[in-house]
């Protein structure tokens, strides 16, 4: 075997492990969404508030006030506020509620024991993480990872309740109790938006992984109502 041709072999077997090392140091791409999030199903959840007009467990119209019957109750047994039955119901039913005072619970540890949310850092509830949920930019999904931004079309320039348009960009801060795949449910902070939104967006939709831009959607009046 010539000298030229060792160097030649020698140069390929080089080149080769040089590209085998590239290739096992590249990151691995995070891989697409499924494909049957062209046609998603899409619901809506928001944060029942204490004396506003609701839905109970049975879709029937009900008003979250009423004798003060019920205790919520943290883990050590310590009152939090004391509510109606129905506001109970509903506070157990969405995991989340909002007191007119300006407090904010979730469930802990039982669907009988609640805490008290820091509203300073978390002023509209908690995902599943404990990071906070944002206003018509949340979606709840059990089979996207946490923090990945969709775009759904059929959002994008939707007029939302309080005036603001949508471009279509979501983001994953929440999972939820019973979602199948393919199926995400949008954070629309309050029952009132749902009975307008349920309207105008269709029960499925088309869902895209996509670097979009995030926007704010919180007005002065969304504030107001949300006692900040």
């Amino acid at each position: 075997m010539t000298q030229q041709l060792i160097s030649r072999i020698s140069f390929i077997v080089a080149l080769a492990t040089m590209i085998c090392t590239m290739v096992s140091a590249a990151p691995i791409d995070r891989r697409s969404i499924s494909s049957c999030y062209k046609s998603a199903k899409l619901t809506q959840y928001w944060i029942p508030k204490e004396g506003d007009v609701d839905m109970n467990n049975s879709g029937q119209s009900v008003t979250l006030d009423g004798s003060k019957s019920k205790t919520l109750q943290t883990k050590d047994g310590s009152t939090i506020a004391k509510v109606s039955e129905t506001t109970y119901d509903k506070f157990q039913m969405e995991g989340t509620g909002l007191l007119q005072s300006g407090k904010m619970v979730n469930l802990g540890e039982s669907t009988s024991v609640f805490l008290e949310l820091d509203r300073s850092s978390t002023p509209y509830g908690i995902g599943h993480t404990g990071e906070g949920l944002v206003p018509w930019v949340s979606v709840a999904s059990n089979d996207i990872a946490t923090g990945t931004t969709l775009y759904v079309k059929e959002m994008d320039g939707l007029v939302l309740p309080d005036g603001k348009t949508h471009n279509g960009c979501v983001r994953v801060d929440d999972q939820g109790w019973g979602l199948d795949n393919c199926h995400i449910d949008f954070f629309v902070l309050q029952f009132s938006a749902y009975e307008e939104l349920v309207k105008e967006l269709p029960s499925t939709v088309t869902v895209a992984e996509k670097s979009c831009t995030i926007q704010d959607y919180v007005t002065t009046g969304v504030k107001k109502w949300a006692v900040l």
